[in-house]
């Protein structure tokens, strides 16, 4: 009785990783999509975080100047 447990949750977890597997491959062009969507935004936010601090790197330099 405990063979047949342990080969029902072998069947269940090869047939759920086939479902993985075709779900990620119908999907595959919205997935794609979703990741360079977050990859832009990402860089948008390094982008404008490195200017806002490039924006005071000019102060911070004069300030260890002055020293």
């Amino acid at each position: 009785m405990e063979k047949k447990h342990w080969l029902l949750k072998l069947i269940a977890a090869v047939l759920l990783l086939g479902a993985a597997a075709c779900a990620v491959t119908v999907y595959w062009d919205k997935l794609t999509d979703l990741f360079y969507t977050l990859y832009d935004r990402i860089e948008e936010r390094r982008a404008d975080r490195a200017a806002v601090l490039s924006e005071y790197a000019d102060y911070d330099d004069g300030a260890l100047a002055d020293e």
